[in-house]
């Protein structure tokens, strides 16, 4: 007899890959697709609380999973990661800005020939409705508006900014979404306006949710995958002591590159000797589950702010500057970026006793082609309780090397005259540390921190990569109806903020799922 399922397709997360994935496929009206999320759905701008929609700050409690992560000699540091229908793109800092063409066909070279940048610019496009820029590289009237800080909206220390990157040698960049764009200028943003955030939640939802063959299931914890005979056919919610199951065709992992791996050690896949350690029985031996966890992490060049320097309520990230490291190969491999402040009790805690308060502001220094890789691994088998999450920075001594170029070159930055005035002392850092090769590291040790865009840790790649978890398709190595379509399938990290991308990945995984 034949399953009678509850869905077609039941996508897991609402992040930014989940919702539009999930739209797209419901635009089929013959397709019933279920959207599930652990977090709440607020359904109109009305309900949405403060900390969503106001922009101008990273939301880093109320909906967020309350993750920690191992940086670097010994130093345990918040991970946050949003929970609430919007995933991150709900939380984040709204940086919109894609990964260059060579990111792309690293990713077809590896043998994923449908990322090309070829085959993800219109994807790219499609997600779309730039405010300022239009033509081959740009899309009009898409879900997720794009727009710049025109320089009258910046404020002084991130204009200032601007003009100390030009003044060191920096090219100006009208469009930093341009396929070539190499430089210092505005921050493509993920906004409507100045202020007003603009999730996957807010951008696609609306004109869908009220779809008969579009079901949203919010607040609902997902356990395991439920798999027989090699084949998954539904998940279990877990609700307190009690469990419940949904049913579907296939089932599609969007949970992002913390959770989609938890989710599949919880069902059987993964590492066996892992597995068994935790009693879990094996569907599918796979090492790369969990491995391969690559982030962006940062330093920077902080000092204390002046009275009445502060630019708190201002927005952090309006300007970027894409550069290339000292004896670097790979272009646009480090970025800075100007931030007005950091409230010390949430980011940076370390450098508050040194600090002496809880602000402080400086040029950041962003590694964008890291070579540590860490690892996401089980604590327990209840998925109530956080996973381990070991980020293993400076790992790799490329990575050090690179840190160190960025840090004398933001010092530099960080001394321009209009930028100094505005502070009173820097922070755990000088002139000698910069002349120092060990001073520099312990400085790196000491201040590394992440940028919170992880990835790959359910690398896409065929079957003959032992490290491969899913195919090309998102289609789970030796578990029949199962697909990943998040960050975690990026067999490498792209040279720029993940919010983008993954909606581009929702985006693409949509059009792929809808051929098979």
């Amino acid at each position: 007899m034949s399953r009678v399922f509850d869905f077609d397709d039941l996508v897991i997360g609402a992040g930014a890959a989940g919702v539009p994935l999930a739209v797209r496929l419901s635009e089929d009206p013959g397709r019933r697709v279920g959207l599930v999320d652990a977090g709440p759905y607020y359904p109109t701008v009305p309900d949405m609380p403060d900390d969503l929609l106001t922009a101008n700050i990273m939301s880093m409690s109320q909906h967020d999973w309350q993750f920690s992560a191992h940086a670097a000699a010994g130093r345990a540091i918040r991970f946050p990661r949003g929970r609430v229908v919007g995933g991150s793109s709900a939380v984040g800092g709204t940086v919109a800005l894609r990964g260059i063409p060579a990111d792309f066909d690293e990713w077809a070279e590896g043998g994923n020939p449908e990322w090309s940048w070829e085959k993800v610019l219109p994807y790219y496009r499609m997600l779309e409705d730039d405010l300022d820029f239009g033509g081959e590289f740009h899309g009009k009237g898409g879900p997720i508006p794009i727009r710049r800080f025109p320089i009258g909206e910046m404020s002084p220390v991130q204009r200032h900014f601007l003009q100390a990157c030009q003044d060191y040698g920096f090219p100006w960049v009208d469009d930093q979404n341009h396929p070539d764009a190499t430089g210092v200028g505005a921050m493509p943003s993920n906004r409507r306006d100045p202020t007003t955030r603009v999730s996957t939640s807010m951008g696609y939802l609306p004109a869908a949710r009220d779809r008969e063959n579009l079901t949203i299931i919010a607040t609902a914890l997902v356990g395991r995958v439920c798999i027989r005979d090699g084949r998954a056919y539904g998940v279990e919610l877990v609700d307190g002591p009690s469990t419940r199951e949904l049913t579907a065709r296939r089932i599609i992992l969007a949970t992002g590159t913390i959770g989609t791996p938890t989710v599949l050690l919880r069902s059987g896949i993964g590492p066996a000797d892992d597995l068994r350690e935790l009693g879990v029985p094996v569907e599918s031996d796979l090492p790369g589950v969990g491995a391969g966890l690559n982030d962006h992490p940062r330093t920077g060049v902080f000092m204390t702010p002046k009275p009445g320097a502060e630019n708190f309520g201002e927005p952090v990230g309006q300007t970027v500057c894409r550069a290339t490291a000292k004896d670097s190969d790979e272009p646009n491999d480090m970025h800075y970026y100007m931030v007005n402040g950091f409230d010390l009790t949430q980011q940076f805690p370390d450098l508050r006793s040194i600090a002496g308060g809880d602000r402080i502001f400086g040029v950041m220094v962003v590694d964008q082609r890291p070579r540590a890789r860490g690892r996401v691994t089980l604590a327990s088998t209840d998925p109530r309780r956080s996973p381990r999450i070991d980020l293993n920075y400076l790992s790799d001594e490329h990575d050090y090397r690179t840190f160190a170029d960025g840090l004398r070159t933001a010092w530099e930055l960080a001394n321009a005259p209009a930028i100094r005035a505005l502070g009173e002392k820097f922070v755990l850092i000088d002139e000698s540390t910069l002349e120092s090769e060990e001073a520099l590291r312990e400085y790196s040790r000491q201040t590394v921190d992440s940028t919170y865009h992880p990835v790959g840790t359910a690398k896409m790649g065929p079957s003959t990569d032992p490290a491969a978890v899913v195919d090309q398709y998102g289609a789970v190595h030796g578990v029949e109806g199962l697909h990943v379509a998040d960050a975690s399938i990026m067999p490498s990290h792209v040279r720029a903020n993940t919010n983008l991308t993954s909606i581009m990945i929702g985006e693409r995984a949509a059009e792929l799922f809808r051929r098979i």
